[in-house]
């Protein structure tokens, strides 16, 4: 019996990334209408005006609010759009995300540790980003820009300050586990995969990808370490051939930072989590970097050996 083909299968990259676009858009207006629905026995028929002041943090109430739509809003922009939008280009929904094949076991341990050895240099880099300065005819778009970051801050600051094991866990699922799922099924395993095959080249459809991964995010002076970062899982994809492995490293790093909000909110640790893995040594950095470009060398070198012995 003669199987029809799937409805995206063969068409542009430029027409799969319109439909993505478009899906994207739906399913987030579509899941918020959901999540106002689904949460109006928890939160009361008032739920819209409490949203619209919780922006200012000041109860448990409101933080519970945007955690709740925080998860709501992962699920529809990262998560729906990339299972449907997969059906719609591949009958081999895992195959096509890289999810059939798990990485090797030297390519796991190799970016566990990379996570962390490569931490000084994102760190410098974020010190970069926060000296970084526009023209001054570009002042007032600065000081918005510096506003904005702010904010993001305190929202970060509210959701991760707990000092219960529940409230570590449900940080856990929502900062890391939801956003290492859905972000690298989005940008890793459909958006680079859709820029690799436009432009065939798959260093220029890592970077795009790791900018518009940046970006996304909509903190400017964060924006050169998340760019380094999405760089990073964009390579670990590549070379390795499976999203497990971006997956996996994406959700480390993610839960490192939740751990250390949690041990610092504890008073167990005194470093707070911008400063979590900054080296003042200048030969530990330069040896941090040398032995991350090892484990990136790894990497590579396992992922070429894995390709030859299937060939």
């Amino acid at each position: 019996m003669h199987k029809t083909e799937s409805l995206l299968a063969n068409k542009s990259p430029f027409l799969q990334l319109l439909v993505l676009i478009m899906m994207i858009l739906i399913s987030v207006l579509f899941t918020f209408l959901i999540g106002i629905l689904v949460g109006l026995p928890f939160f009361g028929t008032d739920i819209l005006d409490l949203l619209s002041e919780a922006s200012n943090m000041g109860n448990h109430e409101e933080v519970a609010l945007m955690k709740y739509f925080q998860v709501v809003s992962q699920i529809g922009m990262f998560i729906i759009p990339s299972i449907v939008f997969s059906l719609l280009v591949s009958r081999q929904i895992g195959k096509y995300l890289s999810l059939e094949k798990f990485p090797n076991y030297l390519s796991l341990i190799s970016a566990i540790i990379l996570i962390f050895t490569i931490l000084p240099g994102i760190n410098w880099l974020a010190e970069i980003n926060q000296t970084m300065t526009l023209p001054d005819w570009l002042g007032g778009v600065e000081n918005w820009m510096r506003q904005s970051e702010e904010s993001a801050a305190r929202l970060t600051e509210a959701f991760l300050k707990t000092e219960t094991l529940s409230g570590l866990l449900l940080n856990l699922f929502m900062v890391a586990f939801l956003a290492a799922i859905g972000e690298e099924l989005l940008f890793r395993g459909i958006l680079l995969r859709i820029l690799n095959n436009w432009f065939n080249n798959a260093h220029l459809a890592i970077w795009i990808t790791a900018i518009l991964f940046s970006m996304m995010h909509l903190q400017f002076f964060g924006f050169l370490p998340r760019l380094a970062l999405g760089a990073l899982f964009g390579y670990l994809l590549i070379w390795s051939g499976s999203l497990w492995l971006p997956i996996i490293a994406h959700f480390l790093n993610n839960a490192a930072a939740v751990l250390v909000y949690y041990f610092y909110n504890k008073e167990i640790i005194d470093t707070r989590v911008e400063n979590f893995g900054t080296l003042n040594d200048s030969l530990l950095f330069i040896i941090s970097i040398l032995i991350s470009s090892g484990l990136l060398f790894m990497v590579y070198f396992s992922g070429k050996n894995r390709q030859a012995q299937n060939t």
